[in-house]
């Protein structure tokens, strides 16, 4: 998007409405939209190391004959060659740069964008965490048997991952939440303005 064109039509066309200054949305998107790019190279890293450990751990499995455990290993491999493309798929949700677009037309696929990375963020419980938890706990399981040890380790586990659970679901409402709201104003008094 051109912000200098779109700084001018902001000015130019609501001279009455207040808005966010174009200078601190464009800030915060940016700054949001970097934020996401870093996460899913991090996230993206750890699922290559993960989807090769845990190959590594099925293979051994299966020349072992340890079917369970290598059907376990099976499932967190592919959870982590399948992360990067789950991430990369609702990254691309974000516009591009179309220096034609309507103001209102760009904000609202902004608006819209962000809203879908909330969104993955609240249920990252179900596509995030489940299918490693499954798989831990199962290869665990099938390796040491239920002890007390193991049982603790699981205990732990879950905490943990409901923790992470918790952290994601308040980024979501505290940075992508947020930011789609100050969009949807913007959007609001644009419409407003027009009207």
């Amino acid at each position: 998007m051109d912000w200098d064109k779109m700084r001018d039509a902001w000015r130019g066309d609501t001279p009455t409405v207040h808005l966010l200054p174009i200078d601190e949305l464009q800030k915060r998107d940016q700054a949001l939209w970097k934020k996401v790019r870093r996460r899913d190279l991090i996230e993206t890293i750890a699922a290559v190391l993960v989807a090769v450990f845990f190959a590594l751990i099925t293979l051994a499995a299966l020349i072992d004959g340890e079917w369970l455990q290598a059907g376990f290993a099976l499932l967190i491999t592919a959870w982590g060659v399948a992360l990067p493309f789950r991430l990369r798929c609702s990254r691309r949700l974000a516009p591009e740069p179309d220096h034609d677009a309507p103001l209102l037309a760009y904000l609202q696929r902004q608006r819209d964008a962000t809203l879908a990375q909330a969104r993955m963020l609240e249920q990252v419980w179900l596509w995030y965490l489940t299918p490693p938890a499954i798989g831990l706990a199962g290869l665990t399981l099938a390796r040491d048997g239920a002890t007390a040890g193991t049982l603790r380790y699981l205990a732990v586990m879950l905490v943990l991952y409901a923790a992470l659970a918790w952290i994601n679901r308040r980024v979501a409402r505290t940075q992508f939440r947020a930011h789609a709201e100050t969009l949807q104003r913007q959007i609001d008094a644009l419409a407003a303005s027009d009207a």
